[in-house]
């Protein structure tokens, strides 16, 4: 019976695991990624601003206008994320010249049956049902 026990995983995992999407692209077109990005079903974003650290003889060399930058922060299921990132490379090269910069972080782990149906777009998780 102890070994039977022992056996069984402590807790459940999560059917889907999810990351953190970090997408970096030109200050006024956080709007616009973010907006696409939601067609993804990513429940929870936050845009900033920030400032690059490149010298200016460095940033006009590239033809980058300036440095400031939008920076989207995105929780995605892992299982979605090579479409996202495959789309956002299209757009990075026809809507922002060439210009973005996306990359994802696993999370390692969600506090919360509720918090993570809400992140993972799981509507019966969501809700609480069992």
């Amino acid at each position: 019976m102890a070994e039977q026990l022992s056996a069984q995983p402590r807790g459940s995992l999560a059917p889907k695991r999810l990351m953190l999407l970090v997408t970096i692209v030109q200050k006024g077109k956080g709007t616009f990624f973010s907006d696409y990005l939601q067609t993804f079903e990513t429940n929870l974003q936050i845009c900033v601003v920030g400032t690059g650290t490149a010298r200016a003889d460095l940033v006009e060399f590239l033809g980058l206008k300036d440095n400031k930058r939008s920076v989207i922060f995105s929780v995605v299921r892992e299982d979605k994320l090579d479409a996202i990132l495959s789309a956002l490379e299209e757009h990075f090269d026809t809507v922002n010249r060439g210009t973005g910069i996306a990359f994802a972080i696993p999370f390692s782990s969600v506090i919360g049956k509720l918090s993570y149906g809400f992140l993972s777009n799981e509507r019966r998780m969501a809700k609480g049902d069992e």
